[in-house]
C-alpha cells in the first residue's frame, strides 16, 4: 500500500487547480480578444502564416495609400493643365485679334501688355507646388523651382527629365506627373525665316509644323525664291539646302504664283509656309531651325513682336508673319497639353482599376488570415464552460478532502 504524505497531497491538488485555472484563463483571453492564436507557441505554423498574411495586407494597404497620393497629384496636374490650356487659348485669341490689318502699331503694343501678363501666368503655372510644397513639374528634382526667368525674359528649366513614380500594386508602378520639360519645353521643331543678303523687298514667311506628321524632314536651309513675271507679278519656288527643287508626293516641283497671305504646303516635310509682304525680283527667304522652342519662348516672342510693331509696309509684313508663327506655335502647345491631359486621364483610369484589384486582394488576404487566426466562438464558449465546470468540481473535491482527518474519528 502506497502512503501519500499530507504535504504531497496538498501540492498535487494545488498544481491541478492551477493548471485548470491557467487553461480557463487562456480560453477566457481568447474569447475576450476573438483570436485563437495568442502567441506563436499556440500554433507555430499558423502564427507564421498569419504574420506573412499581415505583411501582404499592409503592402496592399500601402499601395492604396500611394494611389490616393497619385490621384491627388494627378488631379492637381489636370487642373493646372486646364489652366495652361485656358492661358494659351487666350494668347491665341489675342494673336487673331492683333493680326487684324485695321490695328495700328499702338493698338498692338496695348495688346502686348496682356500677352506679357499671360506669359507671367504661364511661368507661375509651370512652378505650381503640391500640398507638400514640392514642385509639380520639376521631375525628380521636386525641391527645385523648375522654371526660372532670366534678365532677357527667357525661361530656363532647372528640373530634370525623370518622371516621379509610385508603387501602386504588386509589381506595378506608375508615373504620377509629367516633367516640365515634356510639358512646356519640348515643343515641335520651330523655324525662323530671314531674308537673304541682297533682298530688297518686304516679303517674309511663317513656318507652321504639322505635328501629325511623325516622320518630318528638317527644312533648315530651305529657301523660297521669288522671280518677277512679265505682268509685274511674282512667282515663287521652294528649294532645299542644296539648291534642288523641293517636290510634292507626285514629284512635281513646289512652285506657284505669289499672293500675300498664301500658304504653301510641303507635305513630305510636314510643314506649311505662309507668305506675307511684297517681294522684289531675285529676293529669297531662308528657313532656319530655331533653338528657342519652348511654350514660354513662343509667347514671349509674340509679345516682343507686338511691342516692336510698326506701321511701315515692311513692319506690317513682318508682324503678319510673326502672328502666323505665334498661332502655329500656340496651337502646337495646345495640342501638346491636350495630349498630356489625355495621358493623365488614362492614368487615373488605371489607378481606379488598380485600387479595385488591391481591395479585392486585401479582402482575400484578410479572409485567409481570419480562417487561421480568428476564434470559433461557439467552440470556445463550450470549452470555457467545460473547463469552468471541471475547475469548480476540483475546488469542491479538494475542499472536502482537505477537511478530512483521522483525528476527526478519535
Amino acid at each position: 500500500m502506497v502512503r501519500i504524505s499530507t504535504n504531497q497531497y496538498h501540492q498535487t491538488a494545488l498544481n491541478a487547480l492551477l493548471d485548470q485555472q491557467n487553461t480557463l484563463s487562456k480560453v477566457q483571453e481568447q474569447i475576450a480578444s476573438g483570436k485563437r492564436i495568442l502567441s506563436p507557441s499556440d500554433d507555430p505554423s499558423g502564427a507564421a502564416r498569419v504574420l506573412e498574411l499581415a505583411q501582404s495586407i499592409e503592402s496592399t494597404e500601402r499601395y492604396n495609400r500611394n494611389i490616393d497620393a497619385a490621384e491627388s497629384r494627378m488631379g492637381l496636374e489636370e487642373s493646372t493643365l486646364n489652366e495652361v490650356s485656358s492661358t494659351l487659348q487666350r494668347v491665341r485669341e489675342l494673336a487673331v485679334q492683333a493680326k487684324n490689318d485695321s490695328n495700328t502699331a499702338e493698338d498692338r503694343k496695348k495688346i502686348a501688355a496682356e500677352v506679357r501678363e499671360q506669359w507671367k501666368h504661364l511661368v507661375q503655372l509651370g512652378n505650381t507646388t503640391d500640398g507638400n510644397g514640392e514642385y509639380l513639374f520639376a521631375g525628380a528634382q521636386s525641391g527645385t523651382r523648375p522654371f526660372q526667368t532670366q534678365a532677357d525674359d527667357t525661361v530656363q528649366y532647372a528640373g530634370d527629365q525623370t518622371a516621379r513614380r509610385l508603387q501602386v500594386g504588386a509589381g506595378r508602378s506608375m508615373e504620377t506627373t509629367h516633367t516640365g520639360y515634356e510639358t512646356f519645353m519640348d515643343m515641335p521643331a520651330s523655324y525662323k525665316v530671314t531674308a537673304t543678303t541682297g533682298s530688297t523687298g518686304t516679303a517674309t514667311a511663317a513656318v507652321a509644323v504639322n505635328t501629325s506628321v511623325t516622320q518630318r524632314e528638317d527644312v533648315s536651309g530651305y529657301e523660297v525664291r521669288f522671280t518677277e513675271t512679265a505682268d509685274g507679278g511674282f512667282d515663287y519656288a521652294v528649294v532645299d539646302d542644296s539648291g534642288n527643287a523641293v517636290t510634292d508626293s507626285d514629284g512635281n516641283a513646289i512652285t506657284g504664283r505669289y499672293e500675300a497671305g498664301r500658304s504653301i504646303q510641303l507635305p513630305e516635310q510636314g510643314v506649311e509656309l505662309t507668305l506675307h509682304g511684297q517681294p522684289a525680283d531675285g529676293d529669297a527667304l531662308t528657313i532656319q531651325a530655331d533653338s528657342d522652342r519652348s511654350m514660354f519662348d513662343a509667347v514671349e516672342r509674340f509679345a516682343s513682336a507686338l511691342e516692336n510693331a510698326s506701321d511701315t509696309e515692311q513692319g506690317r509684313s513682318a508682324f503678319q508673319a510673326a502672328g502666323d508663327r505665334a498661332l502655329a506655335e500656340v496651337d502646337a502647345g495646345l495640342e501638346n497639353v491636350e495630349r498630356i491631359r489625355a495621358e493623365v486621364g488614362g492614368r487615373l483610369n488605371g489607378l481606379d482599376s488598380e485600387r479595385n484589384a488591391n481591395e479585392a486582394a486585401a479582402l482575400e488576404l484578410k479572409s485567409a488570415r481570419s480562417t487561421i487566426q480568428d476564434l470559433d466562438y461557439a467552440s470556445a464558449i463550450s470549452e470555457f464552460s467545460r473547463r469552468l465546470t471541471g475547475m469548480q468540481a476540483a475546488q469542491q473535491s479538494y475542499s472536502k478532502i482537505q477537511g478530512m482527518s483521522l483525528f476527526n474519528y478519535l
